[in-house]
């Protein structure tokens, strides 16, 4: 059979074409899935610091892959949205990074759940993760909860829990020594309660413009200390915290005065180990390429960079995150070493 001949022209047009759809098909980061055209990401509530900062990368994320609409529901904590991802209902959601750790591994309040696939795409801003009072309510330290009512339960979020169970045993107290603690859904809730004297305290991560709310209502929002010994048996028992010492008006909480050895954590972006790993990759590259799109949405959105700490130890990472990182140098070999390590705990885990 003879090949077929094309005109001269008809061959510069045919290469011409050619030529572009390859340059168009590598200039957009080589788009080799068959990306959805939504993308649906969960966020624990409305007017959370992470719920802004989703709606915030939203914007490269549609500029720049080829995703029509950066759809998020603020609908709650991991054990609503991995079940989700799971059904391939959502793409990505913000968690505590730390808490993650215990889904990965299907550990503590995850048991029931066991180990699950869940992955990270990046690392984010820190939180305070502290309980908050107000000057009237005369309590200072962790001790001073001691028969006092507290806002500690959030819907769907076990973490809460946990910090509240670990805060209170560093001080030799349980829930049994509050005089109530009380479910909420949401931290407008939480300051309501707090502003008008229904609740003494409320344990919820550090949202600046909510410190900023409750600091013009009462003075001053105060945190609920622990001691450097406190503190550190508290991150001794929970996996990914950290203590820090937040020196007063620090942007991140707009904290009137100090707070030493505050109990904090890294956020984290999470996805499904079956999504696509040219989707992760195209997602992760535009919002770290693009992150000043949407870097004045909120004052921790800054921290969402390659600058700060996109990649940290906690649950393993998406392999289409794995290798953006590796093209810019971020990813390295201690982080191969804990990823093997952390994939290899969870299926010895699957065995039993």
């Amino acid at each position: 059979m003879k090949a077929r001949k094309f005109p001269r022209g008809k061959v510069s047009m045919v290469t011409t074409i050619f030529s572009l759809a390859v340059f168009l098909w590598a200039g957009s980061g080589a788009w080799g899935a068959q990306w959805p055209k939504d993308l649906i990401a969960i966020s624990p509530a409305p007017g959370a610091t992470v719920h802004m900062i989703l709606v915030g990368i939203g914007k490269p994320i549609q500029n720049h892959t080829p995703v029509e609409n950066w759809i998020v529901q603020p609908l709650g904590g991991p054990k609503l949205w991995m079940p989700m991802m799971k059904q391939g209902r959502a793409h990505f959601a913000c968690q505590n990074s730390a808490d993650m750790v215990n889904g990965f591994l299907g550990k503590g309040l995850y048991s029931k759940m066991g180990p699950q696939d869940v992955r990270t795409v990046m690392a984010g801003h820190d939180y305070m993760f502290m309980f908050w009072t107000t000057p009237d309510t005369g309590i200072k330290n962790i001790s001073d909860l001691r028969g006092k009512v507290v806002y500690a339960k959030f819907k769907a979020n076990p973490m809460f829990d946990d910090i509240t169970k670990h805060q209170l045993a560093s001080a030799g107290l349980t829930v049994k020594d509050l005089k109530a603690v009380l479910a909420f859904s949401s931290i407008k809730e939480g300051l309501r309660g707090l502003i008008e004297g229904r609740v003494d305290a409320i344990l919820y991560p550090v949202v600046p413009g909510a410190v900023m709310q409750l600091n013009e209502a009462k003075g001053e929002t105060k945190f609920v200390t622990l001691t450097r010994k406190q503190a550190e048996y508290v991150v001794s028992r929970m996996d990914g915290y950290y203590v820090q010492d937040i020196a007063a008006n620090d942007p991140r909480f707009r904290n009137k005065s100090p707070v030493p050895n505050a109990i904090c954590y890294q956020t984290g972006f999470f996805t499904w180990a079956s999504v696509h790993p040219d989707i992760i990759y195209g997602v992760v590259k535009a919002i770290l390429e693009h992150n000043d799109e949407f870097i004045d949405i909120h004052p921790s959105a800054k921290y969402w960079s390659a600058k700060y700490r996109p990649v940290n130890k906690a649950v393993p990472y998406h392999e289409g995150a794995i290798r953006y990182f590796k093209e810019i140098g971020l990813w390295k070999a201690e982080n191969q070493a804990y990823q093997d390590m952390m994939l290899k705990k969870q299926q010895e885990l699957r065995k039993k």
